[in-house]
């Protein structure tokens, strides 16, 4: 191909692979702006999740009470009671607290004939009120809200009036039972969420009146919104996720709503996209930046490139010139000088081909490399060859080559690529007495190696063994799988004080044959790391045949039958707890790895001993039931409340935080396994109850050891939580168990979270959480 058209179809090929480079980061920017906005979407749904669930307790909570008092008005014995008893009765059932202003019952005029607070009533006829309005006209509304307003008895009170409808026998309309609720009761609800500036949650009524808003609007609030855009979505469907522009503050925002099925309120969360897109933004333009900057590059080094090839061109032709040289040299050269062309046939060959093979440069001459070459060096030369090609500076390696006698010769082939015509020059030397000393070497060298690598009571593997082979598997190109077990006789302490050291060396060394026999792998490395701490390298082994592996091993030791009194609870004889962890897109790093299957040894030891614990034996493991002491549990409970709750929670926050200090935590709290899960102690959280489907102690109570989980992501068990797939949600949990002294159930737990996985969780760090655990529970007795 002539010159120009060399350069025409060089500089296409250019401009073709920087506008795919340019169309691969567009579509990857596109990606990550969806990736944005749906973590956007899942955080607002669970932060509204969470809310509506706050806000319909409170709702159920006031609606509950007001269904009381309607009850009471037909109850024949409230009727027959004298008016002041009556009033008792009637109001017996509703509380008092900081947000219910009032609560008082109209007939079915209008009138107020009861009311909980005073006697006679100070409220005018409520028959024009939107409340007495809904459940006059409609037998079926159920609990009804109406539009926020200022009381008129109490202009310093902003409420909202809840409302249920009173029957006559017959089931006609007879009055209402009214519950007056402050703002406030929502607005606190709404404060104790985390929002980032130009957020906000908004609370309307099922008419689309503004309720409440975070943050603050005061002016807003009671107005009718139903007539904007957004509001009118929210009306529109049950739930729903859309990105608007807020009629209150010009705002655009990425909106989450829900309707509460049972409370007529309507919750929205919005996310201000210039946050949620904030960081996609800094990135786009990053890569913007970087692909002008290459594209600029790239362009610079064609250009040299361009230069370099007319340079070589003219080297190749000053080379053929002094070929003949070159000749002259090799033909009195005692080493063995070798052309080849581009197919690795033989072109030319030295005078020095007789002494080193015993054939004559003619008969070699023609013949491919491949002729002489040992069969199982051949994979070798062609990747020194292609090195060659790709460096000016010429490769090397050793190789045997087959003599006309028949027999074989070590020699020392050096390479040099040859850009005129794809071909090479080769040098060999006769290195056979060189390799024979080597070899030598190399045997004695691999007898001390093996010697320094082995452990000499269990004839397994060492730790520096086991170390350097564990690194070596992690930092492998290529993200070569494999898996890890880290295994630990149980109670072996127990055996060693029962029968003494001597047997408990015999008993280490029987569990390594278990071991050994229990895996064909060649590849496999069994290790002792430490006393009687044992580990497994299972490299190109899955999660799933290390499981498989590691219950082999657990049957294997059990079968040894080797008595142990001190190991009662799994039948008397030496059993081994071990846990398995994979090399993964999520576990890659040499600590991961350890720290995994060190936790999953934790967790084998925790779940009863003697069994293989991985990721998969989590998912697939059935929790425990707790049931049986539940009665015996919320005894403690109240005890525990009666003595350490009394003088209120500041004695157990200063607890709380300083296990968090002591292990560079930054959320610790104590909590309580009661019929909701209480919050009462706490650092830097400001949770005080959640449900026992969702809380993290419903585990920790199923045990009296620690319970340790490095990545809650990674956990089958908690993955889904939504403490976990929230925005900024949980990675990392510890926690040890609060047991009663008197029943030895467990009632809460002790705990710390982390929003980054921690795998670097060990013996010591439980055992703080354990003598924490006590602490708390100190006195009880």
């Amino acid at each position: 191909m002539p010159e120009r058209l060399r350069g025409r179809a060089f500089w296409a090929l250019l401009i073709l692979l920087l506008l795919s480079f340019c169309g691969v980061s567009a579509a990857t920017l596109i990606d990550l702006r969806q990736d944005a906005w749906m973590q956007a979407t899942n955080g607002a749904r669970s932060l509204g999740a969470a809310l509506s669930q706050e806000i319909r307790r409170t709702l159920r909570t006031y609606d509950a009470a007001l269904m009381r008092v309607g009850t009471s008005l037909s109850d024949p014995t409230v009727k027959r009671l004298d008016p002041s008893t009556r009033q008792i009765a009637l109001f017996e059932g509703t509380f008092v607290d900081a947000f219910l202003a009032g609560v008082f019952v109209t007939d079915a005029s209008g009138n107020i004939i009861w009311d909980r607070d005073r006697e006679p009533s100070r409220l005018p006829n409520l028959a024009d009120k939107s409340f007495f309005k809904a459940q006059r006209d409609a037998a079926d509304v159920g609990l009804f809200m109406s539009e926020p307003f200022v009381r008129e008895d109490n202009g310093a009170d902003h409420v909202v009036a809840l409302s249920r409808r009173v029957r006559t026998e017959d089931g006609s309309f007879n009055g209402v039972v009214v519950g007056l609720v402050r703002l406030d009761a929502f607005v606190r609800i709404l404060h104790g969420s985390l929002l980032a500036p130009g957020d906000s949650i908004n609370l309307f009524t099922r008419e689309g009146v503004l309720v409440a808003r975070v943050p603050d609007k005061p002016d807003a609030i009671g107005r009718d919104m139903s007539h904007t855009v957004n509001v009118a979505k929210f009306m529109q469907a049950e739930s729903g996720v859309f990105t608007g522009v807020s009629a209150m503050d010009g705002v655009s925002r990425i909106y989450s709503f829900v309707h509460m099925s049972d409370v007529p309120i309507i919750l929205d969360v919005g996310l201000a996209e210039k946050n949620v897109y904030a960081s996609w933004n800094r990135r786009a333009l990053t890569i913007g930046l970087v692909l002008v900057l290459l594209s600029g590059l790239t362009l610079c080094l064609a250009v040299l490139i361009r230069r370099e090839f007319r340079r070589r061109l003219e080297t190749e032709r000053v080379l053929r010139h002094s070929e003949e040289q070159y000749r002259l040299l090799a033909d009195h050269s005692t080493d063995l000088i070798i052309r080849l062309d581009a197919d690795l046939a033989r072109r030319y060959v030295s005078p020095a081909a007789m002494p080193m093979l015993g054939y004559t440069p003619d008969e070699m001459i023609g013949q491919l490399s491949r002729s002489l070459i040992h069969p199982d060096d051949w994979t070798e030369v062609q990747r020194i060859a292609a090195n060659a090609r790709q460096s000016d500076k010429g490769t090397e390696t050793a190789y045997r080559l087959r003599t006309k006698a028949g027999d074989y010769v070590w020699v020392e082939g050096r390479y040099s690529y040859v850009p005129a015509d794809g071909g090479f020059i080769v040098v060999l030397r006769n290195i056979s007495k060189r390799r024979q000393v080597e070899e030598k070497l190399a045997a004695a060298h691999a007898e001390l190696t093996g010697l320094a690598n082995t452990d000499s009571l269990t004839g397994l593997a060492n730790r520096r063994r086991f170390d350097e082979q564990l690194k070596s598997l992690c930092s492998a190109p290529g993200r070569a799988p494999f898996s890890l077990l880290m295994m630990d006789i149980d109670r072996f302490k127990l055996f060693n004080d029962r029968y003494g050291h001597p047997s408990g060396d015999r008993c280490l060394r029987q569990v390594a044959e278990a071991i050994k026999g229990a895996f064909p792998a060649e590849e496999a490395l069994a290790a002792r790391i430490g006393g009687e701490e044992l580990a497994v390298l299972l490299p190109g082994c899955d999660l799933i045949e290390a499981q498989r592996t590691a219950e082999r091993i657990c049957r294997a030791v059990e079968a040894l039958a080797i008595a142990h009194e001190g190991n009662l609870p799994n039948g008397g004889v030496v059993t081994i707890s071990i846990g398995c962890a994979e090399r993964s897109e999520s576990c890659d790093l040499f600590q991961q790895v350890t720290g995994e299957a060190d936790q999953m040894l934790y967790e084998a030891k925790r779940s009863g001993r003697n069994r293989a614990c991985s990721r998969l034996t989590l998912a697939q493991s059935d929790e425990i039931d707790v049931s049986q002491t539940e009665a015996l549990r919320q005894e403690a409970i109240e005890r525990f409340r009666a003595l350490r709750l009394g003088r209120g929670s500041v004695e157990l926050d200063a607890l709380t935080a300083r296990l968090a200090k002591l292990l560079q935590a930054p959320i610790g709290f104590i909590s309580l396994y009661a019929s909701e899960v209480e919050i009462v102690g706490r650092y830097n959280i400001s949770l005080a109850t959640t449900s026992r489907d969702t809380s993290f102690c419903r585990l920790t109570v199923q045990s009296a050891e620690p319970i340790v989980v490095p990545d809650l992501k990674a956990d089958p068990r908690f993955e889904q939580n939504p403490f976990v797939t929230c925005e900024e949600g949980s990675r990392f949990y510890a926690a040890a168990p609060l047991i009663d002294p008197h029943t030895g159930v467990s009632i809460g737990a002790i705990s710390v979270c982390d929003a980054k996985p921690r795998y670097a969780f060990g013996a010591e760090e439980r055992t703080l959480l354990t003598t924490f655990a006590h602490v708390v529970m100190h006195g009880l007795d």
